[in-house]
């Protein structure tokens, strides 16, 4: 266990002459904005090793290390570890390898779990007593060190096979395309859009309210940041867009709507009624609604589309929510392209997907290919062109 700054600094200079270290985290994001770290494990080809960020309050010596170009970062659902350590840090990752999103390529489901890859790669059967562990208390036992040393222990083997399997298949570069997300800064900011997007979503929220919706959505979010308490804490989505559609003017009005606290308008009614008298005062520009032309036909069409991704996906190999998010199968059942140019234009179907599904895709949507039964497909179906 690494509990110095020095020691710290010792095993981080020896980590950047390797070209590829392990990395997990263990932290708990309940009750908090910003997740609290209580454990970091590293490994390289000397194994795996632990540092207790308790004792070692200065962590900037793996600022270098993230931050490496010749040193990848093998993480397992490397999204929340990234964030957690970019916000302790101060630095941008680079070089990362997520082998869970690398295992969608490969045959796998979408969110594979760790254990899942220790079995099928390595024929190894991993512990699973400290699940529920509370990485606060100190000391920690033995038993949960390993538990947590064993998140990095076969991480390399992994990433090893996984390149070659990736590379055998012509699909390193389309792994390269997906994973770029991860090491983009944007990537860990835009909370406050996605926030926007749902709520606006399931909320149904009239596009002249919108800008009420989107100075609500940043009054929470940076309520919830001052205070370090999660968003849900200061006011759920679903109060959001009740505030939002009913827009009240003062706190009779605030008061009558459903879920509203007594506890919460006294604590933020007054600054609630302000944020709404100030977006229609003086709205603010929100993010842009993706519009759709909706057709006739839209149901008939996503259940199409749902049949020929599970088959795209059983012939390439390739997990089918991998291949299309289900956001983007409703967009293309409400208004599908029908020539190559419309398809360019979607930003979600460029580069690797493009090139797996592209000119299928614009023939099924355009009623060139024609579904039918074949019992020696992987699928049991497979889609013929209408002429053939």
């Amino acid at each position: 266990m690494i509990t110095s700054r020095s020691d710290l600094r010792d095993l981080v200079s020896g980590l950047m002459e390797e070209d590829a270290v392990a990395l997990d985290t263990e932290f708990h994001g309940e009750k908090r904005y910003w997740p609290d770290l209580y454990l970091v494990q590293i490994a390289g080809k000397n194994g795996p090793v632990a540092i207790d960020p308790l004792e070692v309050e200065d962590l900037s010596p793996l600022a270098d290390l993230v931050a490496s170009k010749s040193t990848v970062k093998v993480i397992h659902s490397a999204r929340n570890d990234i964030e957690v350590l970019m916000h302790q840090l101060g630095a941008g990752f680079v070089s990362v390898f997520d082998t869970q999103l690398a295992a969608a390529f490969l045959g796998f489901d979408r969110q594979p779990s760790l254990s899942s890859l220790v079995k099928a790669e390595c024929g190894v059967y991993p512990k699973k007593g400290q699940t529920l562990s509370d990485w606060s208390l100190r000391p920690l036992g033995e038993d949960q060190v390993e538990y947590a040393l064993d998140d990095v222990r076969y991480l390399l083997e992994i990433y090893r096979n996984q390149v070659s399997r990736l590379t055998e298949k012509g699909r390193l570069d389309w792994y390269r395309q997906e994973a770029a997300y991860l090491t983009d800064p944007a990537t860990y900011g835009n909370s406050i859009h996605r926030s926007f997007r749902k709520i606006r979503s399931r909320s149904k929220i009239r596009s002249n309210r919108l800008p009420v919706l989107w100075a609500m959505v940043k009054w929470r979010e940076e309520t919830a940041r001052e205070l370090n308490r999660p968003r849900n804490f200061v006011a759920r989505d679903h109060v959001m867009g009740a505030i939002t559609s009913m827009a009240p003017g003062n706190l009779n009005s605030l008061s009558r709507l459903r879920d509203v606290s007594e506890g919460f308008i006294s604590r933020w009614g007054e600054q609630v009624l302000e944020v709404v008298r100030r977006a229609q005062e003086d709205p603010e520009d929100y993010p842009p609604i993706p519009k759709h032309n909706t057709r006739p036909g839209v149901s008939a069409r996503k259940d199409i589309l749902r049949i020929f991704l599970k088959q795209e996906s059983c012939r390439l190999g390739i997990s089918h929510e991998l291949l299309l998010s289900p956001e983007l199968i409703d967009a293309l059942a409400k208004d599908p392209p029908e020539s190559e140019k419309e398809l360019n234009s979607i930003e979600e179907l460029s580069g690797w997907r493009k090139e797996a599904l592209g000119n299928e895709l614009i023939s099924l949507l355009n009623g060139s290919l024609a579904l039918r039964l074949n019992s020696s497909d992987c699928s049991g179906l497979d889609f013929i062109r209408i002429n053939d």
